[in-house]
């Protein structure tokens, strides 16, 4: 599912919910209100017809007792044999009454009865005719249900006007309901997309303080903290390579920004006859020089998994081994040499062919034990390495000639079997008081079948 589906989906599941739960609650009022009304309306004309029945039974009384014929529109009066003295219908009157079921003859008290007809619903009186406690008949009256109906009926419909009316705003409520509610989870559906993208220079407005802006919050903070991340990560790309940098993350452990002892290979690389070339050569051109230098010395660095520490004027400073530590650290610091030597040359050429001056380096390349860590003030830290070793590759490379790179006894130890020298004997170093033996680099071994250079 797609986040915009998502979104809506969600927008449609808390309309419906709402709109539901509005429905439920108006029917069940309208239900109640109708079902009230409907047994009030019954109440009342069996309180009335009673009030009927017992003022045509008091006037009824006396008729009987004088044996008159009475032609009374109620629908029956029968005296004390069952006969009909009195009907709705003229043509009974002298007929035995009969009732039918479920009603039974009068007795003793007043009854009420509801029953179906052909006519609908009637609801029946039956009223005793007494006279000093001498039953004298008995008067039957009926009342048709149909106001009931017909009152029930009209409630009905104009409930339903007024339940459709009521739904149709609520409906209209529900919607805009979920869609201020929902709208906080739209904003935070986006904002994770757009992390998601890449894009982490997200914030999103709290526009409450309830558990949804309690999680925006949570979601602004995680932004920046992806953000400062992301920075911590290009700033660092500018050192090392950037699978280093992933390496780096995956695993933050595996980062000892802390002083510590660790055995790593220090290249230092510097353009030969800078000075008086930048002398010969406009602002602009040297600057044009020191970039295309630096651009072939950086990738050739993290090509090799190494670590830029710094530029140094016609120079650069690499370490291999630090802050991630390679077991091979010395082979890769003699496969990056190699690769910066071919790619002078190359870069040398093309100079040359478009009228030009050439470029020549010299390269140092020592292995040893030195101190990595961060070294700085608060303000302002980097990642370097020192040493007494840091500072023989810093000689090593002054004792190169153009084109030339040498590696010292140690770093030899550690690639003997996968590298071509030639020896130089011992050579005087600055800063050394005895002769350091040296080893100009050539190439890299060829190896067996199914292996490489």
């Amino acid at each position: 599912m797609k986040w915009g589906e998502v979104g809506h989906s969600l927008k449609a599941k808390l309309s419906l919910l709402i709109t539901a739960v509005l429905v439920l609650a108006i029917v069940l009022v309208v239900i109640v209100l109708l079902r009230q009304q409907q047994e009030s309306l019954t109440a009342e004309m069996t309180k009335r017809g009673r009030a009927i029945a017992e003022n045509l039974a008091a006037g009824a009384k006396t008729s009987l007792l004088q044996r008159d014929d009475l032609t009374l529109t109620v629908l029956v009066i029968a005296d004390e044999n069952g006969q009909i003295r009195a009907h709705s219908d003229l043509n009974k009157i002298g007929d035995q009454v009969e009732r039918p079921a479920p009603l039974a003859p009068a007795r003793d008290e007043l009854t009420v009865t509801s029953y179906r007809s052909s006519r609908g619903g009637i609801i029946d009186f039956a009223v005793p005719l007494t006279f000093s406690r001498v039953r004298l008949g008995a008067l039957y009256l009926g009342f048709s249900e149909e106001s009931i109906v017909a009152a029930v009926r009209k409630a009905r419909r104009q409930a339903a006007f007024v339940t459709l009316g009521m739904v149709s705003l609520g409906i209209a409520a529900a919607v805009g309901l979920a869609t201020l509610l929902a709208r906080p989870i739209f904003r935070l559906v986006g904002g994770t997309r757009a992390i998601a993208e890449g894009d982490f220079n997200v914030s999103l407005p709290v526009t409450s303080h309830d558990e949804l802006g309690t999680l925006t919050l949570a979601f602004n903070q995680m932004a920046k903290s992806l953000r400062e991340k992301e920075m911590i990560k290009r700033a660092f790309s500018r050192y090392v390579a950037r699978e280093v940098v992933e390496e780096v993350l995956k695993d933050p452990e595996q980062l000892q920004l802390k002083g510590e002892r660790r055995e790593v290979t220090v290249l230092f690389c510097d353009v030969r006859g800078f000075t008086p070339m930048s002398e010969r050569l406009t602002p602009e051109q040297v600057v044009s020089l020191l970039n295309d230098f630096y651009t072939l010395m950086i990738d050739l660095t993290f090509k090799h998994d190494g670590t830029l520490d710094k530029f140094l004027g016609d120079g650069v400073m690499a370490i291999f081994g630090a802050p991630i530590a390679h077991p091979d650290h010395a082979l890769r610091a003699a496969r990056a040499a190699l690769a910066m030597q071919s790619g002078i040359e190359r870069l040398s050429a093309a100079r040359v062919a478009e009228g030009k001056e050439p470029i020549v380096i010299g390269i140092g390349v020592n292995a040893g034990e030195v101190v990595a860590g961060t070294v700085g003030t608060e303000d302002r830290m980097e990642y370097t390495v020192i040493g007494d070793n840091v500072n023989l590759a810093s000689r090593l490379t002054s004792n190169a000639k153009p084109g030339q790179i040498l590696i010292s006894r140690r770093t030899l130890d550690l690639v003997r079997n996968t590298v071509e020298v030639r020896s130089l004997g011992g050579i005087h170093v600055k800063g050394k008081d005895g002769e350091i033996e040296a080893y100009e680099l050539v190439g890299l071994r060829e190896q067996g079948p199914g292996g490489r250079k």
